[in-house]
């Protein structure tokens, strides 16, 4: 049985940059017109298919470092994507999004840069927020105490562990987790990795987790997830339905190209919603593996384009 309770990401968190939660924010939650409801999501449906593709994540991560699901709706139904949508949204009107961020890291000096992403907004979902988005704090929960394992075993079970690949060893034993919205009229997030530090800044994120919410996507309202898998190798993920993707956090590049560039910044049905969850691993050997068939793509990529 899973624990769909306001408490269950409330200890022991390690919390990500996405944005720090205001003062305003907090007494919106406080006094959330919103009328609580238990979560409708469907644990067993949903750890089945968690359980289907997880022999293909492991597989495609080892060797191509991501994994896309083949439709947009393979893991969550449209009715589900929908609801999970409209609990994002709620939290948005509760003033729960922020200014979303980042930092560049210089290759040669090695400083640290923070950088605004305009027209990106985001929060960092928890307990608290159950009684708003009881669905979307399930989903969490049920991810996060299934799929670690899934891919562990999956590993073992392909012998997919060698002197150059280390074993997962992903863990639940703490999580970060953003909410964010991308504005249309040509909103984008710039080529990074999400743990470009590793263990030198005590981040031990090792698989980043996303799933979209755009039950009405159409093609044409952009916003593609851009993989840079090899140096002259990109591959566009529409973020459409409820898509999932998942690459590793410490070694993979990837950008969000304009979201709705021909649509108006206002038209909050082009919104772009994503939940990203990072999933850590106890193998700390796996952390920037210098052996690791992708562990100079960033220098390699990042390299090219400043060249």
């Amino acid at each position: 049985m899973f624990q769909a309770t306001r408490s269950i990401f409330s200890q022991g968190l390690t919390k990500n940059h996405a944005c720090v939660q205001n003062k305003t924010s907090i007494l919106t939650r406080c006094f959330s017109s919103i009328e609580p409801r238990e979560p409708v999501l469907n644990v067993e449906q949903f750890q089945q298919a968690l359980l289907k593709h997880a022999p293909l994540i492991s597989k495609s991560l080892v060797t191509q470092g991501f994994y896309a699901t083949p439709e947009p709706f393979s893991v969550l139904s449209k009715e589900m994507i929908t609801v999970m949508r409209e609990q994002s949204i709620n939290l948005r009107n509760e003033g729960r999004y922020e200014q979303s961020w980042s930092e560049k890291i210089d290759a040669v000096t090695g400083k640290v840069t923070r950088f605004d992403k305009q027209g990106v907004f985001a929060c960092e979902p928890d307990g608290q927020d159950y009684d708003t988005a009881p669905d979307l704090i399930l989903y969490m929960s049920v991810l996060l105490q299934t799929l670690p394992e899934l891919l562990n075993v999956c590993q073992e079970r392909a012998g997919d562990v060698n002197d150059d690949i280390e074993a997962f060893g992903l863990s639940m034993s703490s999580f970060n987790a953003k909410l964010a919205v991308t504005s249309p009229g040509g909103s984008v997030y710039p080529l990074h990795i999400d743990n470009p530090q590793g263990l030198q800044a005590n981040d031990i994120r090792k698989l980043t987790c996303i799933i979209y919410l755009n039950p009405d996507y159409e093609t044409g309202d952009g916003g593609e997830l851009r993989i840079v898998s090899a140096v002259d190798e990109k591959i566009d993920i529409p973020p459409d339905g409820g898509r999932m993707v998942l690459f590793w956090s410490d070694e993979i590049p990837h950008e969000v190209l304009p979201t709705a560039p021909n649509a108006d910044a206002g038209d909050s049905s082009k919104d772009r919603y994503a939940l990203t969850l990072w999933i850590p691993t106890d193998n700390y050997q796996a952390i920037h593996n210098p052996r690791s068939k992708f562990s100079v793509l960033g220098d390699e990529v990042f390299s090219k384009n400043n060249s």
